[in-house]
């Protein structure tokens, strides 16, 4: 390992730990935080669920601007400080639509921190060792995620309103991870002007079908995620009657427990095999996570503890394929751009996915809602096998 590669490994691991505590409560608690402290409304509850897929639509706007510059340091130095503000307001925060506003501001840098750094650490890593070192930033990300959301569930449990004090914490976390990412050296980039970026965006999908077709079957997996995200703290607090503690070792310990131990192993198949191949076993894996909460209705928390489990080994592959997967069809320097093109397909199915969610809980309720996920999930599944077959005859080669 260079000296280069081993200063960008180091402080990719001290981002991921910081980012990785931030990450932990909000994907663990924030709904649930919203809805036994502040009394938030499925609709709210939907709303704010939505804040982390939305922001990562914000990349496209962000991008052009960023492409100007020949680093980005200062929109990471920004990020952090919004980061850090926006932590530091839920300690004034009376009601549920004012917590949503705060969390939606702290979720926004996610459209310069993640393309940022898809850039950054594409050029510290060579390629045979992407994924290995994705895969252990990945597992101490998630074990500090995992350690986060467990001690705030613990929190709660003992005094509810210390939510404030736990979010502001987590803002100051996710800012200084912010400046750490902005710290590691990078190559200077080639200035690009994107004045169209949703116009660049048909131009990329056109002259790059793969990526097209990566895309899309990504977007029918995040749909089938997504939409029964802001149902799922509804299910577990009102028909499973979970405490903060219960939530924040199902949604949280368990959640990242498979990513702390098998995300390394993760990293380093991924850079065997073909992304298409990679995607559509981690799918297929994860239509276990719906059935199971489905399952869990009828018999109770234990099968739905084992859902998070199922999850968590699932998510192992898609951590490393949501981070890395648009670098396998970018060109050179153009790493944060395609990152930025798979960030707005998360914002935009982010958009449509909670709402049919909702709709579909409202009309059909938890059950049918848990199976449909099922079948979405399985559905990207075999269309990403399609295309890794499909790769396979036209280069003559087994991809694994």
């Amino acid at each position: 390992m260079s000296r280069a590669e081993k200063t960008t490994f180091v402080r990719h691991i001290l981002f991921s730990i910081l980012d990785g505590i931030a990450f932990g409560v909000l994907v663990s608690l924030q709904e649930v935080v919203a809805k036994k402290a502040l009394y938030a409304s499925p609709t709210q509850i939907t709303i704010l669920f939505m804040s982390m897929p939305l922001a990562m639509f914000s990349s496209v706007f962000f991008i052009g601007y960023m492409q100007k510059h020949r680093d980005y340091k200062k929109f990471l130095i920004m990020a952090g400080v919004v980061r850090i503000v926006a932590g530091a307001s839920i300690l004034i925060v009376q009601n549920a639509w004012q917590f949503i506003l705060a969390i939606w501001i702290f979720q926004l840098p996610q459209g310069i921190i993640k393309p940022a750094q898809n850039f950054i650490l594409s050029k510290n890593y060579p390629h045979g060792r992407r994924g290995k070192r994705f895969g252990v930033a990945i597992s101490a990300m998630n074990l500090s995620a995992l350690l986060g959301s467990f001690a705030a569930g613990a929190l709660l449990d003992f005094e509810q309103q210390y939510f404030r004090y736990i979010f502001v914490a987590i803002g100051i976390s996710g800012g200084l991870g912010s400046f750490i990412l902005g710290s590691i050296p990078t190559p200077l980039r080639k200035v690009k002007s994107l004045a169209k970026p949703f116009h660049n965006m048909i131009t990329i999908f056109r002259n790059n079908p793969q990526f097209w077709r990566f895309e899309r079957n990504f977007f029918i997996y995040g749909f089938a995620f997504l939409l029964i995200g802001p149902i799922i703290p509804i299910f577990l607090v009102d028909i499973l009657n979970m405490t903060y503690t219960e939530v924040s070792i199902s949604r949280g310990v368990l959640s990242m427990l498979g990513l702390v131990l098998f995300a390394p192993f993760s990293g380093r198949i991924h850079d065997k095999y073909d992304p298409f191949k990679f995607s559509g076993r981690s799918f297929a894996i994860l239509s276990l996570f719906p059935f199971l909460l489905l399952i869990s209705s009828f018999t109770g928390k234990f099968v739905a503890y084992s859902a998070f489990i199922a999850r968590s080994l699932a998510m192992a592959g898609v951590a490393i394929i949501w981070n890395l997967g648009s670098i396998a069809f970018s060109d050179f320097d153009d790493e944060a751009i395609y990152q930025s093109i798979h960030l707005t397909m998360t914002g935009i199915r982010g958009f449509c996915a909670p709402l049919f969610g909702l709709l579909t809980l409202s009309l059909l309720g938890y059950n049918w809602t848990f199976s449909i996920s099922t079948v979405i999930f399985l559905i990207a599944s075999f269309l990403m096998f399609k295309e890794s077959n499909e790769l396979k005859e036209s280069s003559g080669l087994d991809n694994g």
